[in-house]
């Protein structure tokens, strides 16, 4: 039996990419103790729950402010139903930290996807980098809190 592309068939191709390109690649999955089964975001989903935009300095940059945008780690956590205490949060390279829920009201921790306006590339710390308002929150310019700054983030685990 002989096998055909769908390039034999113009339209079945069509379709195929259009379906392909409706369905956007996931860049976060959350697990754990959340509402219903895991859920993953692409980037327009994760932004689709609500973006703040912050101004601050970080370690790793320089003494430069720059502007980053993303959601609230609060504002995810709700969006799942989230009932742990604690999360592990896991980086691209399997790299992971564990970060008390308390982060995400308490510290206003931010889960930035852009910088100046463009999506983080992974060469610059994304899609992903889990921040905090140094420069606003001077007590949060220590190794404990630079520690939970864990950036390239792929999943976060609720327990």
């Amino acid at each position: 039996m002989r096998r055909r592309s769908l390039a034999a068939f113009p339209i079945l191709a069509t379709l195929a990419g259009a379906d392909a390109l409706a369905q956007p690649r996931p860049i976060l999955r959350v697990t754990g103790r959340i509402d219903g089964a895991e859920r993953d975001f692409s980037l327009a989903s994760l932004e689709a729950l609500g973006m703040l935009d912050l101004a601050t300095r970080t370690t790793w940059t320089g003494p430069d402010v720059l502007q980053f945008s993303g959601v609230p780690l609060a504002t995810l956590l709700r969006a799942c139903g989230a009932t742990g205490q604690s999360l592990r949060i896991h980086a691209l390279n399997d790299y992971a930290v564990n970060v008390p829920v308390a982060d995400a009201a308490d510290n206003a921790a931010l889960l930035a996807t852009r910088q100046a306006g463009a999506p983080l590339r992974i060469r610059d710390r994304g899609p992903i980098w889990l921040i905090y308002p140094w420069s606003a929150r001077p007590e949060l310019d220590a190794p404990v809190f630079r520690d939970r700054a864990i950036w390239q983030i792929r999943q976060i685990d609720v327990a």
